[in-house]
């Protein structure tokens, strides 16, 4: 037994592990296999075919009716609906130009598309609960913001692109909308609609086809790397990554430490900062991934580069979720009450 308690250790850790794991791999199996993402996404249908896939078990598996449930705690939910739409955006519409020199200048849209994404559907739920946050108000706000960002994410993108040269052409706007209204909002509302029907159901398979919709994003992502990692130019680029990647740990470290002390300076209780605190600064792959595919469906040069900021922002996120919910001080109070 003691001979398989490091195995075992071993197993768990990477089971726990494997998005990450997953991520590098298929990233690096991009770089292995030039070319071969453009064979396998002929004119785009199977990313496209992915994306509906994705948003169908987004709107199966998101927790709508905590939305109606959690109306009440209205302060909590207004700071982090302005932080996660507000705050960050803006906050990354004034230093993303510190960065235009950085891969051709490309490497901004990247820092504006993830500025706009909403929270992350579960893991700052998982966070919330286990530092003994409160767990109905990060569930709120996680399904709130996603709805919301359906349609609020693509529009603040577009604004914040306006007169760049990664704008979509004017002719091109209708037809992108109407795309983003196909592949994004009715498979979500097709997945309410299940959801409502088969509550129990999508309560009891949550978790699996989370797991289903995370290697569907790895697969999404060795498709848009893979198609562009024979172009020289942008791999020539690559070597120019870690100081914006620097940037965006450190900006990470500042929204937490932002949403906590913003939600304690309004006088928001200790369980409802520590839900600030993993809600407000996480952003979503889940959503992230297919929405810039859609959106940047006739660039691909562009989506491979708009992909790397949150490529690198989501792992380093769960890392220092990871790393704070050990930390001592945030370890679940003693239950005396909702006091500050």
């Amino acid at each position: 037994m003691r001979i398989l308690a490091p195995i075992m250790s071993i197993h768990g850790s990477l089971r726990k592990n494997w998005f990450l794991i997953g991520l590098l791999s298929a990233v690096g199996l991009a770089f292995a296999t030039p070319g071969l993402g453009a064979t396998l996404n002929p004119s785009g249908w199977t990313t496209r075919i992915i994306v509906i896939v994705l948003f169908l078990i987004a709107g199966f598996i998101l927790p709508s009716e905590r939305i109606k449930s959690g109306l009440a705690q209205y302060k909590l939910h207004v700071f982090l609906q302005l932080f996660i739409f507000g705050f960050i955006p803006v906050y990354f519409w004034l230093t993303a130009r510190l960065f235009t020199a950085y891969l051709d200048g490309l490497l901004v849209y990247g820092m504006l598309a993830l500025a706009v994404l909403p929270t992350t559907v579960s893991t700052c739920v998982v966070f919330t609960q286990t530092t003994g946050g409160n767990t109905v108000g990060a569930l709120f706000n996680s399904a709130l913001s996603n709805v919301v960002g359906i349609f609020l994410s693509p529009l603040l993108l577009s604004l914040f692109l306006a007169g760049s040269s990664a704008a979509l052409p004017a002719e091109n706007v209708l037809g992108t909308l109407q795309s983003l209204l196909l592949t994004m909002f009715l498979p979500v509302a097709a997945g309410q609609a299940l959801h409502l029907r088969f509550q129990e159901t999508a309560h009891r398979i949550r978790k699996k086809l989370s797991e289903a919709s995370s290697a569907l994003i790895l697969l999404i992502v060795y498709i848009t790397i893979s198609s562009i990692s024979d172009n020289l130019e942008f791999v020539g680029m690559l070597p120019e990554l870690p100081v914006p990647f620097v940037f965006l740990a450190a900006t990470h470290l500042l929204f937490v430490a932002s949403a906590y002390y913003g939600a304690k300076s309004i006088g928001l209780s200790r369980k409802d900062r520590i839900t600030a605190m993993f809600v407000g600064p996480e952003k979503t792959m889940a959503m992230g991934v297919p929405l810039l595919t859609v959106y940047f469906v006739g660039r691909p040069d562009l989506l491979a580069v708009a992909l790397l900021p949150l490529l690198f922002y989501h792992p380093f996120q769960l890392l220092t979720g990871g790393v704070l919910r050990s930390l001592p001080a945030l370890r679940p109070a003693p239950e005396t009450g909702n006091a500050p």
